[in-house]
């Protein structure tokens, strides 16, 4: 691989990232000598240490850069200001972002990039699931464990790359992709994009990084994918339309719409490589188990309610997740426990946020999780006045202790479906409420 030649030790910063963490494990898959750090500690870096046999620092360390690192890679979360990577800038070090590093490497195989705003890593793991069903070997980075390989990287031998690619900051810019996949496009990330046509726009440029057999697969019938496919069609890309596979009908393990229009992504996906989707389809219906984290069964809770774990974390998200739990669990109670993500989201979208949630049973509502911006525990249950009462029994949760011991006598059964849902930790509550 001529992107990683004559490296002989890259350094990554942000390592527990989930991305930057696949990426270190294909360079140590390359035979290349592997260090991190990260400010947390976390089951990924845990991962990295015991699996991979990665030494992973937590905190931050300019010794850690030294005369030995040929390569530093830094998440895009990182800033210029990081002690490790100044040290590298002092030493001459070259640097890349994932994104960069990702992008080199997406040049040199023929790449199968999964973009949207929602389904990117359910779709990802169909592909990856199918590619390694059907004996194409592919090298793989998916945005989350994949639940049936254990691992966020899949390191094959053959030509074919799969990957997901985020639109968040323009970093898919960075990606030449062959087949590209655009699950929807809908407004999200407005702390970065100012408008829907911005979001657009950004999906536009990528089209012209496509290379090879220069393929879009999407679901045409999509109002806002229109000015992409226009824009597709200009440069002369084979746009081929999902929606068939969905009218032949698709069975699948997982509930809701949503994941059939993954599916359906992802069969248009197989028979763009000329593969035969007949295997793909019993595939689906019988063995898929997909990515934690995305409608993952987490197991029983002591009252007997089915507990599961969901990453949902825009309206989208939340409207596919409860479409899905209605049609599929038609005859339970449904009761989530929502972390909203994002002080910035959930304040642009909290009307929409407020309407899902409302169509939910019983709600909890978490205390936003902040990620990357300064703490503000004035908005922490801003849904509380968007969530319409009437609808839903809601409760607000600013004690996860006196929450987990109510929870237990609140006699939730058989009757009832459990989520947790959010791109936080909220998961590590639903570990707590399965029955030991």
């Amino acid at each position: 691989m001529k992107a990683l030649e004559d490296i002989k030790h890259i350094h990554f910063v942000g390592i527990g990232g989930i991305g930057v963490s696949a990426m270190a494990k294909l360079a140590r898959h390359h035979g290349i000598t592997v260090t991190g750090s990260d400010l947390a500690e976390s089951v990924i870096t845990k991962d990295l240490a015991e699996g991979y046999g990665i030494s992973v620092y937590i905190g931050t360390n300019a010794n850690l850069v030294d005369e030995s690192v040929d390569l530093l890679v830094y998440s895009p979360a990182v800033p210029e200001s990081n002690i490790e990577r100044v040290e590298a800038r002092n030493r001459g070090i070259r640097e890349l972002s994932y994104p960069e590093i990702l992008g080199e490497i997406s040049k040199e195989k023929t790449t199968i990039a999964i973009s949207g705003t929602n389904g990117k890593t359910t779709t990802t793991s169909m592909v990856t699931e199918l590619f390694k069903h059907l004996g194409l070997d592919p090298m793989a980075i998916v945005g989350e464990y994949l639940q049936k390989y254990d691992s966020n990287f899949i390191a094959g031998q053959s030509e074919y790359l799969i990957t997901e690619a985020c639109e968040y900051r323009g970093s898919f810019l960075n990606i030449y992709p062959d087949i590209l996949v655009i699950t929807n496009i809908t407004e999200d990330h407005l702390d970065y994009f100012k408008d829907l046509a911005h979001i657009q726009e950004i999906f536009s440029k990528l089209l012209e990084n496509l290379k090879g057999v220069k393929t879009l697969i999407c679901n045409t019938s999509l109002p806002n994918l229109q000015p992409v496919i226009e824009h597709a069609k200009e440069l002369g890309i084979t746009v081929v339309p999902y929606e068939p596979y969905l009218e032949q009908g698709i069975e699948l393990s997982v509930p809701g719409q949503h994941n059939l229009e993954n599916a359906a992504a992802a069969l248009a996906v197989i028979a763009s490589v000329g593969e035969s989707t007949d295997q793909a389809k019993t595939y689906l219906a019988h063995e898929f188990q997909g990515a934690k984290r995305r409608m993952e069964y987490v197991g029983l809770t002591e009252g007997g309610a089915h507990l599961f774990d969901d990453y949902a974390h825009n309206p989208e998200g939340l409207e596919r997740l409860i479409g899905g739990l209605r049609s599929f669990y038609a005859d339970k109670k449904i009761v989530l426990m929502f972390e909203p993500h994002l002080y910035s989201r959930t304040r642009d979208f909290k009307e929409t946020f407020g309407k899902e949630l409302s169509k939910a049973d019983i709600v909890y509502l978490f205390p936003t999780y902040r990620a990357r911006e300064p703490e503000n525990p004035d908005e922490d249950f801003l849904l509380k006045d968007y969530i319409d009462e009437n609808q839903v029994e809601l409760h607000t949760v600013d004690d996860t202790e006196t929450f987990l011991k109510g929870f237990s006598t609140a006699g939730y059964g058989h009757d009832t479906v459990v989520v947790t849902v959010g791109a936080g930790p909220i998961w590590k509550v639903g570990l707590k409420l399965k029955k030991s």
